[in-house]
């Protein structure tokens, strides 16, 4: 999904710089706390993405600390930018996960589209821009999963000043795609029931999600509403 050979190009050399030199920039989440901000301690609609580096446990002992440091930084790096770019916001690094939303108030389709778009586009810049570089620096390739849920999540300030004090996000959305992404395969883009409904009744796009069956081992979220399992769709 990336748009040229040009943009390639460039990621590649960014991905190199930070390897080698480290960072280019801070990899600040105001942006998304200024618009955290405006729904303090109300709720808000939003596409939750997580994206996390599978295997990163067996990655950190393997390697040295600045060379496993540079994989999570790159990694990092470039999916805030690729969040960034279509139009979501990074709300926090958590060790090997990036986790990302996309505002859904006023069209919560188009947020949807927005971050299911980032997902593969994630997935493209990892195999053919990240990984690659990695290889040519004898550094292992990276693999992620990813989740992705649509709801309502109650924006929550830990304090009073809200300038200073941390802004989160909670509820069910963010729980669930965080299961989610837990439940997904290497390199596959894994949405759960709220956010396939939103596309069911589209014939020109629903074609592109997979209803998905795991085992109650791996996934047995049961939807309260229904009573009925909260059914996974994998998006190709």
């Amino acid at each position: 999904m990336l748009s040229s050979t040009q943009e390639a190009q460039q990621i590649k050399a960014r991905v190199l710089h930070t390897i080698k030199y480290g960072l280019e920039f801070d990899l600040s989440t105001d942006q998304c706390k200024q618009f955290l901000k405006r729904h303090v301690n109300s709720n808000a609609v939003m596409v939750i993405l997580i994206i996390d580096i599978n295997g990163s446990t067996q990655m950190s002992i393997a390697l040295p600390p600045s060379k496993f440091a540079a994989i999570l930084q790159v990694f990092s790096q470039e999916t805030r930018l690729a969040i960034i770019g279509k139009g979501g916001y990074v709300l926090k690094f958590v060790g090997d996960s990036v986790i990302g939303i996309f505002p859904a108030e006023f069209d919560k389709k188009k947020a949807c589209i927005n971050a299911l778009n980032c997902s593969r586009g994630v997935l493209s810049i990892i195999s053919e821009c990240i990984n690659p570089v990695l290889k040519e620096n004898h550094l292992p390739v990276i693999r992620v999963r990813v989740g992705l849920d649509c709801g309502t999540s109650l924006v929550i300030l830990y304090g009073k000043n809200v300038d200073k004090a941390p802004i989160d996000v909670v509820g069910p959305s963010i729980s669930i795609a965080s299961k989610i992404a837990s439940a997904a395969q290497i390199n596959q883009v894994l949405v759960g029931q709220s956010l396939y409904d939103i596309f069911a009744s589209d014939d020109s796009f629903n074609h592109r999600f997979i209803n998905v069956k795991l085992p109650n081992d791996k996934w047995n979220y049961v939807k309260p509403s229904s009573g009925n399992i909260y059914e996974l769709y994998s998006y190709q």
